[in-house]
């Protein structure tokens, strides 16, 4: 009879002293089964990502300046474990992971929003570019809880990873520092502080923004309507109220999608009869706005004047001629693709430094259309440049 040769590699021939795990003899050369440790076994007793266990295993803990500590702690498990790789896995991990992450902050109310769209297909194109593959996942929802870091590190070997900055992701990725994994953290606005990592690069919302509103003409005794949605990022509105100090009107929004935004709108130009114009938190918001101020019989720009943020194309609403910042994210998630591609190929520059270094600031700007009654020059904030 011909044996099943796809279990040879996990079978044991028992004979004379030879027992199997429950205890009792088998007849001779019979087989039983025995669970072979896995490169994922030896990273979770090492306290590790299965990546570095490759590297380590492999010879190339000097060339990617892996601690000794680690280097130690992994022989051990590895010995502990009776952990041999396969001959032809060692093969095919000689060569480096071409695999990236791209570890995204937990996905806003309504997913479909053109911010999760650009960054999710400028890495997807930027990786393929670079000669890589792209493995995106979301922080989940629940607590702070890490596991599901050591659940991807098992199942997909990565190079490195790209981390959106987010509060609750900042624990997540100091879960991928600490098991030695490249992290080159991105920051969709300027980030309140500096994580463990390689790198990190940020857009920053507020050039765009003040060279809008600081042009932005409206009468003295009128205010500025701010329009968000929920969670909103508080680095834009800031310089709304550093250019209308005591002139500003929060009007939350009970989602980022136009409909929203055409409610909060139409309530809010019902009760403050003094606003003169509208900033938008995002594109989607203004689109609403622009319906709100139509249904009033309001015209724009010259009863009010609507600006939006985000520059997405919104050809398919209908408002070609929206006044906005264009939020660089899709520049954004390209260079910290790059970034990552860039450091892995340089095996001296992957040493996690307690806070990552700035490597890349990209500048949101104005696009001015016809939906906003803008002075050539700035009427307001002179005196307050940005940093």
């Amino acid at each position: 009879m011909r044996r099943n040769l796809s279990r040879v590699s996990t079978e044991v021939c028992v004979v004379g002293r030879h027992l199997p795990p429950c205890g009792r003899p088998l007849p001779l050369c019979q087989t039983w089964t025995m669970a072979r440790a896995s490169r994922s076994d030896v990273a979770r007793l090492a306290g590790v990502a299965p990546t570095t266990v490759s590297n380590v295993l492999n010879g190339r803990a000097e060339a990617l300046r892996i601690s000794p500590a680690t280097v130690e702690r992994i022989r051990a498990a590895a010995q502990e474990l009776s952990y041999v790789p396969q001959a032809s896995a060692r093969a095919l991990r000689g060569s480096p992971s071409r695999t990236l992450g791209l570890l995204l902050a937990a996905l806003p109310p309504s997913p479909y929003v053109p911010v999760v769209y650009d960054v999710l297909t400028a890495a997807i194109v930027q990786a393929q570019l670079r000669e890589h593959l792209l493995f995106p996942v979301v922080q989940p929802e629940h607590g702070e809880d890490t596991a599901y870091v050591d659940q991807m590190l098992a199942d997909v070997d990565l190079a490195g990873v790209v981390c959106e900055y987010s509060p609750r992701n900042a624990l997540a990725g100091q879960r991928l520092v600490d098991m030695d994994v490249p992290v080159v953290w991105m920051s969709l606005d300027s980030p309140s502080e500096q994580r463990p990592g390689i790198a990190h690069v940020h857009a920053d919302e507020r050039p765009g923004v003040r060279d809008v509103l600081s042009r932005l003409a409206i009468g003295e005794d009128q205010r500025l309507g701010v329009l968000v949605g929920p969670v909103y990022r508080t680095e834009r509105l800031r310089v709304a109220d550093e250019l209308f100090p005591g002139r500003v009107e929060l009007i939350e929004a009970e989602s980022w999608l136009p409909d929203g935004g055409m409610a909060a709108t139409r309530r809010a130009l019902t009760d403050h009869r003094d606003l003169g114009a509208l900033f938008c938190a995002d594109d989607l918001l203004a689109v609403g706005a622009l319906h709100a101020c139509a249904d009033l019989g309001l015209t724009v720009p010259d009863d009010m004047s609507v600006v939006g943020f985000g520059g997405y194309n919104l050809s398919g609403y209908g408002h070609s001629e929206l006044t906005t910042v264009h939020w660089p994210l899709r520049d954004l998630a390209a260079t910290a693709i790059d970034t990552l591609v860039s450091r892995l190929a340089s095996p001296r520059s992957l040493p996690s430094a307690a806070a990552a270094p700035v490597t890349s600031v990209l500048p949101s700007t104005a696009v001015v259309r016809g939906s906003a009654r803008l002075a050539p020059n700035p009427l307001r904030g002179t005196e307050a440049a940005p940093r």
